[in-house]
């Protein structure tokens, strides 16, 4: 355990390599941290508010913060410098992502609006604007030429990341849009929502209409044929596609969306389970196999293969590897 913040952990995340955890708190700081051995490399001092978002750069070089104070910060992963200060959003800072080729940020805002920056100079490019409500996710699609953000005006928009043009607006959800993912073909969007339902998206079907009537009457014309929908029991707050497209990976579990190809052969590792956190449980799929103490209540986390980092109402941030071979071999055996 990883004991450092002085209130709840609002936000951590993986470094692409993993060997290095960075948490966002409501102490007002960010915190890096040796992943393998658990020390404290770093405390992050800048920001007046609650830390609500992290995002490492593609190349694990930078990390951007989010946060009530309205500012997303730019900092060097290595000395902990602080780069840049982005200023512009006129609410609290929700969601960060970078573009898969690490030049620019995308932040979604509690004003409503999307805005994308320089992620080298810091300089603001776009500001997206057509919510009513919260904007809560945010994705670059693979190729980084769209984005996808979902708000609590229960929609998902597309936009091109470039012009900053608005592509479609997908409607369909009966609350808020909490997550958001492409798929890694860039063909699909899963959007996650409060009604307790994941929606699957085809990226150009939904533009299709845009092409037939011109991009500007067509972008404003809500598309609301969902390729598929999924049906769950509880809120989704988190999703991301497999990296072989063949599943979910939500905080409610694994959810199959295609059919496996019988004459596609798939490593041992690809056919390994997800590891998650369900409440005070870390599950492989859906089998809990570590119970955390009543005390330790899980804020939010990150998994990166066998890694688990969970930040904590305590302040404490927990790192462990659970070895998902022996798992799975021990699973197998006693089925």
């Amino acid at each position: 355990t990883l004991a450092g913040h002085s209130d709840w952990v609002l936000a951590i995340a993986f470094s692409p390599d993993g060997k290095q955890i960075a948490s966002g708190s409501s102490d007002k700081t960010i915190k890096l941290w040796d992943a393998i051995i658990g020390d404290l490399q770093k405390t992050l001092a800048g920001h007046s508010d609650w830390v609500c978002a992290i995002a490492f750069s593609p190349d694990g070089k930078q990390i951007a913060s989010g946060s009530d104070d309205k500012t997303i910060k730019l900092w060097d992963a290595t000395t902990g410098d602080l780069q840049k200060t982005l200023a512009g959003h006129s609410h609290w800072v929700r969601a960060i992502a970078f573009s898969p080729d690490g030049k620019q940020i995308a932040s979604g805002s509690n004003d409503k609006t999307i805005k994308l920056w320089d992620a080298t100079t810091g300089d603001l490019q776009k500001t997206l604007a057509g919510y009513s409500h919260w904007v809560q996710a945010i994705a670059f699609s693979p190729d980084g030429k769209q984005i996808a953000s979902g708000s609590d005006d229960k929609t998902i928009k597309l936009w091109d990341a470039i012009t900053g043009d608005l592509q479609k607006t997908l409607a369909g959800h009966s609350d808020w849009v909490c997550a958001i993912a492409f798929s890694p073909d860039g063909k699909q969007i899963a959007s996650g929502s409060n009604d307790e339902t994941i929606k699957l998206w085809d990226v150009a079907k939904s533009l299709r209409v845009s092409k037939f009537l011109g991009s500007t009457l067509g972008s404003h014309l809500k598309f609301r044929a969902w390729r598929r929908e999924i049906k769950i029991l509880r809120p989704v707050s988190f999703l991301k596609f497999s990296l072989d497209g063949q599943y979910l990976v939500t905080n409610l579990g694994e959810i199959k969306i295609e059919n496996v190809s019988t004459s596609r052969q798939s490593s041992d590792f690809e056919s390994l389970k997800n590891l998650r956190v369900d409440s005070q449980w870390v599950c492989y799929g859906a089998v809990p196999v570590f119970h955390l103490p009543t005390d330790f209540e899980p804020r939010c986390y990150d998994i990166r293969g066998d890694q688990v980092a969970i930040g904590l109402k305590n302040g404490r941030v927990l790192s462990f590897d659970i070895d998902r071979v022996s798992l799975d071999l021990i699973y197998k055996h006693s089925a």
